[in-house]
């Protein structure tokens, strides 16, 4: 704790005057004690300054939430001075994580401590930077240091299974139909990579390969299903709960589980919310898709103000005739589902998942739904964990 240094110096300048007009030599004595007190109490601090050294090991890459993690610390003292108290601050912005320590130090000595925690959100999260803060043996001088490495992690949403659900089958109707087995169906290419030599020469994608002056190949992936469009209701107004307990973060993840589940069949899936950018992801096939979809289930947030009816009636002609549609919501406005029905997409099972947010704490009035709406969609009903592992579609009232 540092000592303020105010009273001090205006308990000097009063023993220096008391000396001065008593001419006491024990006064003198004192008050030249004092200045030396302060000067080696700056010097020590100051010295101390360059001499302590923070090594990081941070974990690096992609995790899931509830994926557990550990990270290793090295404080060393390269000096032959002693800190008597250290406080190492983490500045790290994952949520109830703190790493820090407060402990003392010899000369030419280290300290080694290892930190263990758990992602408990979704999101781009940083390990970094610390800062120490440490002084001389009285606290007259404090000094901070911040160390500013970091380390970017990037967490995705928990994958679930979630079983077969007939959204996400092949097209039943249009030009999108397909039949035969998987194996007889025409590869579709993709994208462009580097050619590695176990490529054939029909792969070889000349004009890129002339263009960037070295071989590319084409990537193929075989169609086995239909498109699929998700439609994730971010309007801010209709969620609840705190993470990871909220209708945000269920929403999230069970949508990262299906485009997983529908892109690992085969199939081409694509995103629409009404966050606040509006966003609007094109149903595709790939690496590259999956990597654009994922981004934005760990980055997205409910920050939009359309409501889902709105949204639905707008994308109305973008979705005829197209793939199934998986309706991820916790609104309890009717009005969203007779949009939904409205839209009058033809050869595929609407799956909706209700997330329930009276399920999360919030005072909501129940969403009761009509003989029809049950008859004409599928539903998936979530009011907490436990409905999770339900992983099939369930015509059932969410009321």
């Amino acid at each position: 704790m540092r000592m303020p240094r105010l009273p001090l110096v205006t308990a000097l300048a009063l023993l220096l005057f008391f000396a001065y007009i008593t001419a006491i030599p024990l006064a003198f004595k004192l008050f030249y004690a004092l200045v030396l007190l302060l000067v080696m109490s700056y010097l020590w601090s100051r010295l101390l300054r360059n001499a302590l050294v923070v090594k990081r090991t941070s974990p690096e890459g992609q995790f899931q939430v509830g994926d557990e993690f550990e990270e290793r610390f090295l404080v060393e003292n390269r000096s032959w001075v002693p800190v008597p108290l250290i406080e190492l601050t983490d500045f790290s912005n994952l949520s109830g994580y703190n790493p820090g320590r407060v402990f003392s130090l010899k000369g030419h000595k280290s300290r080694r401590w290892a930190s263990k925690g758990k992602f408990k959100q979704r999101g781009l999260f940083t390990f970094g930077p610390v800062e120490l803060r440490f002084g001389d043996p009285f606290g007259l001088f404090t000094q901070t240091v911040r160390f500013p490495g970091t380390q970017s992690v990037v967490v995705y949403p928990v994958l679930r299974p979630v079983g077969q659900l007939e959204a996400l089958a092949p097209s039943a109707s249009g030009d999108e139909q397909t039949r035969g087995r998987v194996l007889d169906l025409p590869p579709n290419a993709t994208t462009i990579r580097e050619h590695v030599p176990t490529d054939s020469v029909k792969r070889i994608h000349w004009a890129s390969s002339a263009r960037l002056g070295r071989l590319m190949s084409r990537s193929f992936e075989t169609r086995e299903g239909g498109d699929a469009w998700i439609v994730l209701d971010l309007q801010s107004s209709v969620h609840a709960g705190e993470a990871p307990e909220s209708t945000l973060e269920y929403a999230m993840s069970l949508a990262a589980s299906i485009a997983d589940a529908g892109m690992r069949k085969g199939g081409a899936v694509g995103v629409v919310s009404n966050d606040a950018n509006l966003s609007l992801i094109e149903a595709a096939r790939g690496d590259q898709q999956r990597n654009k979809l994922f981004e934005f289930f760990t980055l997205g947030q409910a920050d939009g103000s359309v409501s889902l009816a709105s949204l639905l009636r707008s994308q109305r002609e973008h979705w005829r005739h197209r793939g199934g549609l998986i309706v991820v919501t916790p609104s309890t406005d009717p009005a969203w589902v007779e949009a939904l029905l409205d839209l009058g997409v033809r050869g595929h099972r609407t799956l909706v998942i209700y997330i329930d947010p009276r399920g999360f704490g919030k005072d909501a009035p129940p969403l009761s739904l009509a003989g029809r709406w049950r008859q004409a969609l599928n539903w998936w009903v979530v009011r907490g964990s436990e409905d999770l592992e339900m992983a099939r579609e369930h015509r059932v009232a969410a009321g």
